[in-house]
Formats: structure tokens, sequence, C-alpha cells
């Protein structure tokens, strides 16, 4: 019976080096990341309170 070896790879570099962000896209992102949980963050704590009294 023969054996199998289990060779690794290690990655190095980036995933998708052809995609560059750039810093006005980080940001960008970034801000409707922040303008999300905004909008979430009240929504969660009333359903967090509805949740802890009734269970």
């Amino acid at each position: 019976m023969t054996e199998t070896k289990l060779i690794r790879t290690v990655c190095r570099g980036k995933i998708f080096p052809e995609i560059q962000w750039t810093e006005e896209q980080k940001d960008k992102q970034q801000a409707e990341r922040e303008a999300f949980k905004a909008r979430c963050k009240p929504i969660f704590d009333w359903l967090k309170l509805q949740y802890i009294q009734t269970h």
C-alpha cells in the first residue's frame, strides 16, 4: 500500500494581485461600513432587550 504525503504550498503575496485599492476606495468602504453599523446598532439594541425579556 502506498502512502500519500501531504505537501502544503505556502501562499505568498496577495490572492488577487491585479486588484489594487486606492486610498479613496478604502476610505469610502470604511465610511459605508460605519454608516451601516450606525443604522443597525439601534435595531440590534432594541431586539436584544426584547429577546432578553422573553427568553
